[in-house]
């Protein structure tokens, strides 16, 4: 009985205990059921890794094992597991007879559709390494990716716009021997690439085709704008890739689950987060472009129960008309970023509040990521003292005047205070690197903090403004530098810039984002100096549209006569920022607005203003 008590007791004290911990250290709890999870996804992934398998070769295996099961929902129509797999057999083989080899590179420039993903997996089985286009590109951002790429081929979409675009840079890409072929019939300068796929045999491809394997290897190039200049690529390696779909594993997908991808294919979320869903055998429902109209439709066609998405997405969404079939749906988790407070807020008062909003942060470039797995509202995850030495992040104070971080006397970063926004720096090891951008190491080493602590460490500068609670919570603030987003897009302030001083009459541009009302991420504005004092208001619209994509187009155009400095002899933002587009706070300068309707830039008015901070307007 002696015996039988201690034991009673011993139990007790360990209730007691656990109580006590569950109690005092509530994020303890939440923090071991995320790491038993990321453990799972881990285990779940290591055979590839250790394999150095690519994503064609876990699909064969899904092939195999459920065949008839639905790959992929496009419009009205369905691809098998099988079928899949085997277009992307015919891809393979019809790829090499391009004369491509391991090590050549080929660029995709396509609209999300399903031909984009067995392109990719083709070149993957050829030890090819695909560059991942934006097909918004236009003239020398086009041609500037394509030469950092150094593809040997070019796929294009059938849409006119891409095509125009291309067509536009035609004798470039002759000059420099690169072949383009379309995803659709033939025009008269493009070759159809589906004719010379639907020739070929569907049967596996050896595995010697892609020559010598490695995780290490690049086996896609994602392109992020950066904090300064053109747009850069980032090397997305096997090993990378994989470890990257433990995102969406960590859900537990099933094959009853499907996932609907309204976002681009260029976006690494939508590469390695959403198609990671076909290799735990799910279904992914793809749209060719997103449309707020149209997803939730899409949702209740194809029994949609994840949904990826970027903020402004679901800001669209919930900006559409309410209607009775609110919430009819399957859906029961949104996964993404860039989530507003208080588009969440709506979304789930509008389409039920059980949706597990999973909102999550990464870089594309970056090491580390954080992800809201306890659908806590407003946070992108968790930093409690266990993350903070599993993930190697830490919160830096961060002067945004001189935009630099702060130190204290002895040369050491000042860590940011509960609540305080401040700059997140995630320590590079051997087993969390960075990825590495293509071309002139100087980029890659920008992004790299040394001997931050202590002699010899390294920490990735993430460029992003984070804060953390009293309860651990992360939330995402604000970029810093030279990026900010608008759209869903990184918007280089220096790509605008040295666009914008092309354009006749202009001398200098300072380009920098300002917050609106009702937007998600910040719209563009630009500080000129005009070279007379004639300022063309068409022809600066007519340049403008012609050489930048919609989203980096600024919306605000402010003149003055000269442009303030830093003590270094940069542009300075910061007032710019503060003052945007209120014309209280601007004084005698003139400010105009981008009006599509007169194509061109018109006299920016209190009127105007009114109408843009009320939402009145389409922006």
């Amino acid at each position: 009985m002696d015996l039988w008590h201690a034991v009673a007791a011993v139990a007790a004290g360990l209730l007691v205990l656990w109580q006590l911990v569950k109690v005092l250290f509530p994020w303890l709890m939440e923090d071991f059921g995320y790491i038993g999870k990321l453990a799972k996804a881990g285990f779940d992934i290591a055979p590839s890794l250790r394999n150095s398998l690519t994503l064609s070769d876990k699909l064969k295996e899904i092939a195999n094992r459920i065949p008839t099961h639905p790959a992929i929902y496009f419009e009205d129509d369905t691809w098998t597991y099988q079928e899949l797999y085997e277009w992307t057999n015919r891809s393979t083989r019809a790829l090499k007879k391009l004369g491509l080899i391991p090590g050549d590179k080929l660029a995709l420039m396509m609209m999300s559709e399903p031909a984009y993903l067995p392109i990719w997996m083709g070149c993957s089985n050829l030890g090819v390494v695909t560059s991942l286009l934006n097909y918004n590109l236009q003239s020398k951002s086009l041609l500037h990716c394509i030469d950092i790429s150094e593809i040997k081929v070019l796929v294009i979409g059938k849409e006119k716009k891409i095509v125009e675009a291309v067509r536009n840079v035609s004798k470039d890409l002759k000059d420099r021997g690169i072949s383009v072929y379309v995803n659709g019939s033939s025009f008269p300068d493009f070759k159809s690439l589906p004719n010379l796929i639907e020739q070929e045999s569907s049967e596996p491809c050896p595995r010697e085709w892609r020559g010598k394997c490695s995780n290490e290897k690049p086996i896609a190039y994602i392109f992020t704008s950066g904090t300064t200049g053109l747009p850069k690529a980032v090397k997305l390696d096997n090993a990378i890739f994989w470890k990257r779909t433990g995102i969406l594993n960590i859900l537990s997908p099933t094959r009853n689950d499907v996932v609907y991808i309204p976002l681009p294919l260029y976006h690494a979320a939508a590469l390695t987060v959403g198609f990671s869903a076909l290799i735990s055998g799910c279904t992914v429902a793809l749209r060719k472009k997103f449309s707020a109209s149209q997803m939730w439709p899409d949702c209740r066609k194809y029994g949609v129960t994840i949904v990826l998405y970027i903020g402004e997405t679901l800001r669209y969404v919930c900006m559409q008309p309410a209607t009775e079939e609110d919430r009819n749906h399957k859906v029961r988790v949104v996964l993404g970023n860039g989530l507003r407070k208080d588009v969440w807020k709506t979304f789930l008062d509008r389409f039920g509040p059980h949706i597990h909003v999973c909102e999550y942060y990464g870089a594309t470039e970056g090491n580390a990521g954080f992800i809201n797995l306890n659908n806590k509202f407003g946070c992108v995850g968790t930093l409690s003292p266990l993350m903070k030495i599993l993930t190697g992040s830490v919160i830096v104070k961060y002067h945004h005047g001189e935009d630099e971080i702060c130190y204290d006397k002895n040369n050491k970063p000042i860590l940011a205070d509960y609540g305080e926004p401040g700059l997140l720096v995630m320590k590079i090891t051997s087993l969390a690197k960075i990825c590495e951008y293509k071309g002139n190491k100087n980029l890659t080493e920008r992004k790299i903090l040394r001997n931050v602590f202590k002699n010899g460490d390294q920490y990735f500068n993430s460029g992003d403004l984070m804060m953390v609670d009293k309860e651990y919570r992360l939330y995402f603030c604000d970029r810093v530098g030279d990026t900010f987003r608008w759209k869903g897009e990184n918007v280089s302030t220096t790509e605008v810039a040295d666009t914008i001083v092309m354009a006749p009459c202009i001398k200098e541009a300072n380009v920098y984002g300002v917050k609106i009302p009702g937007n998600d991420g910040k719209a563009g504005m630009v500080s000129i100096v005009l070279e007379s004092d004639k300022f063309d208001t068409k022809i600066l619209y007519n340049h403008v549209c012609s050489s930048l994509p919609s989203y980096a187009q600024p919306l605000f155009v402010r003149v003055q006569p000269q442009i303030e400095l830093t003590g270094t002899y940069k542009h300075r933002k910061v007032n710019l920022q503060q003052e945007g587009y209120d014309l209280e706070n601007i004084g005698e300068d003139k400010v105009y607005f981008l009006d599509h309707q007169v194509k061109s830039y018109v006299r920016f008015t209190k009127t105007l203003q009114k109408k843009v901070e009320n939402c009145e307007l389409r922006l």
